[in-house]
């Protein structure tokens, strides 16, 4: 037993920590580095052994502010404290230092040795934990008050119609000018309640309710939907759909919702560009097993500078665009484990939505 505690088994215990972990004398000189704290303070050790241990470890021409050395020789009991560093990679480290009193014959503190723990790991995840239960407790808050402001902006559309109703009544050109207030409220409104909606939508994007669809026919839905809309604008829908019997375990509600901003986006595209002999074309195939859907449009295309941020919330090209459909998109399209791209120029736009296929047991 007692050869178990000798100076040589002592010092190999040490050598074998792999956290850094340094000994210093009652006159705060090093006496001894194990191998990682060398490594850690790029240090050569026979240099540095015999200095202040702030001075070779910290670089401080005075005691370290966090330093605990002093109570620890004086109350012979151990103190953990933490701390933070500026590293040699240039991030803020967060370490754990934990000083341990060595006793000697007479009983007194000879020595106390110390242990320094790198927390950052812990410290970032702990941080970026408590940065997600934030956004969740706002994104819950947004979604009770973007439902409250749809109360009120219903009965301002209220009034609104019936201030037309009175307008019409006025003599020219008063109820001219009237009308026209009239209808820029009206029209701010329904576009706050558009938003509002819209960010509703996002709250409940992954939240999936899972059954056997065909997303082939989920598309061909939303262009007859669509249809009535598109021979207005003069855009030609083509749907280049597969002939096979295709299955997801997927939300087919919230599918079509994806499909529908995609469409509704190039339909407004090709409106704003007042492209001639405008199309839309939507195609699906079956590729490794999985299910690959273009939508493919001949408008201006989306300019390189912005094509980075299409994809951000409240981000819009478009005229009284919310800047909310493309990323709710992306939410359900990741919530059912798939991946949505695009590439864009000047002879148009093509986003290509992939999803995980599953054969139907049927």
């Amino acid at each position: 037993m007692a050869d178990f505690f000798s100076r040589h088994y002592f010092r190999s215990l040490l050598d074998a920590f792999v956290d850094p972990v340094w000994v210093v004398n009652r006159a705060f000189r090093l006496v001894y580095m194990n191998p990682t704290a060398v490594k850690k303070f790029s240090l050569n050790v026979d240099h540095a052994v015999g200095k202040f241990c702030h001075q070779a470890l910290f670089e401080n021409s005075a005691h370290c502010p966090f330093c605990s050395l002093e109570q620890v020789f004086s109350s012979g009991e151990a103190e953990h404290i933490n701390f933070t560093l500026l590293d040699t990679d240039g991030r803020n480290h967060v370490y754990a230092l934990s000083s341990y009193p060595c006793l000697g014959i007479k009983g007194e503190v000879d020595y106390v040795l110390a242990v320094c723990v790198d927390k950052s790991e812990g410290a970032d995840l702990f941080a970026e934990i408590s940065r997600l239960q934030g956004l969740a407790a706002m994104g819950e808050y947004s979604a009770e008050l973007s439902h409250e402001i749809r109360n009120p902006l219903n009965s301002i559309e209220i009034q609104m119609s019936l201030l037309q109703r009175m307008a019409a009544r006025l003599p020219e050109p008063n109820a001219a000018v009237f009308l026209k207030v009239v209808d820029v409220v009206r029209a701010e409104s329904r576009r706050l309640n558009s938003l509002a909606g819209d960010f509703l939508q996002i709250q409940k994007s992954r939240r999936l309710t899972l059954a056997d669809c065909d997303p082939f026919v989920v598309v061909c839905n939303v262009a007859q939907l669509l249809r009535e809309e598109a021979l207005e604008a003069h855009v030609d829908i083509r749907l280049r759909l597969s002939d096979e019997s295709v299955w997801l375990r997927a939300d087919s509600d919230k599918l079509q919702q994806a499909f529908m901003n995609l469409m509704k986006n190039a339909l407004e595209a090709l409106v704003e560009g007042k492209v001639a002999e405008a199309f839309l074309e939507v195609a699906g195939r079956l590729e490794d097993n999985q299910v690959v859907l273009t939508f493919a449009d001949n408008g201006p295309g989306i300019p390189f500078a912005r094509q980075a941020k299409v994809f951000d919330l409240f981000y819009t090209t478009k005229t009284g665009g919310t800047g909310i459909g493309l990323h709710l998109c992306r939410d359900v399209i990741r919530a059912h484990d798939g991946e949505i791209s695009f590439v864009s120029d000047e002879k148009g736009t093509v986003f290509k939505v992939v999803l995980p296929l599953r054969k139907s047991n049927v």
